[in-house]
């Protein structure tokens, strides 16, 4: 199956690639298609309005996390990121991967879950970070 992930902004009306690598994706999907193939998409606005506090305090609770429970920080990132709702599982030449939205890309109610999620983590194994 063929797929693209791309990112835009909006500039001066219109909305431009951001970074080289997704335009060479977009480039590479595109010429992977059939003439006439219909393609789907869907777009959301982020909005990115996290605080500074909340992303700092997130990021203390995962490495206390990682810490206690032996993991890698960034296998416990991901963990508390797919409790919160923040990956996608994608299929690609037959293989699963997720995309997990960045932490400094999330709003304040995304960071609100992951935070919420770090917490019933350390519940669940007798070690409170909230």
């Amino acid at each position: 199956m063929n797929h693209f992930t791309g990112k835009y902004v909006k500039r001066q009306g219109q909305l431009e690639m951001v970074g080289l690598t997704r335009s060479k994706q977009y480039e590479i999907f595109v010429s992977n298609l059939e003439e006439g193939q219909m393609v789907d998409c869907f777009y959301e606005a982020q909005q990115d309005d996290g605080t500074i506090p909340q992303l700092a305090k997130l990021h203390v609770m995962i490495k206390h996390l990682a810490n206690h429970l032996g993991y890698p920080v960034e296998d416990m990132k991901l963990l508390v990121k797919d409790r919160a709702g923040l990956c996608l599982a994608r299929e690609l030449s037959g293989k699963e991967y997720f995309l997990a939205k960045s932490f400094g890309e999330c709003s304040r109610e995304e960071l609100s879950l992951a935070i919420t999620a770090a917490i019933q983590i350390g519940e669940e194994v007798n070690f409170l970070v909230g």
